[in-house]
């Protein structure tokens, strides 16, 4: 039983790895989109896809009536990436 807990604490673990990956490429882009800074712009280019298929799945996940500004996605996303980040990471810290 302590290896297959073992294994779904390693699963676990690389869903935050990924959730904090995808924080990372949220952040400069709404760095980006408050201020030009030229070395983030390689980061942003390598990012594009994640952060662009995250802010498409916003609106879907809340059906908003007025639509939403990309900040306000990118915002959006990145707090509940966050809350989930916290969520498992208690959960890693229990066992």
């Amino acid at each position: 039983m302590t290896g297959l807990t073992n294994l779904l604490m390693c699963c676990l673990y690389f869903v935050c790895v990924g959730l904090d990956v995808a924080m990372f490429f949220l952040q400069i882009r709404l760095v980006l989109l408050w201020r030009a800074v030229n070395w983030l712009v390689p980061f942003d280019n390598a990012g594009k896809l994640l952060v662009t298929a995250v802010t498409a799945k916003v609106p879907q996940f809340l059906k908003t009536q007025n639509q939403l500004s990309e900040r306000g996605k990118l915002i959006i996303a990145l707090v509940v990436f966050a809350i989930a980040r916290i969520i498992l990471g208690t959960i890693l810290r229990l066992t």
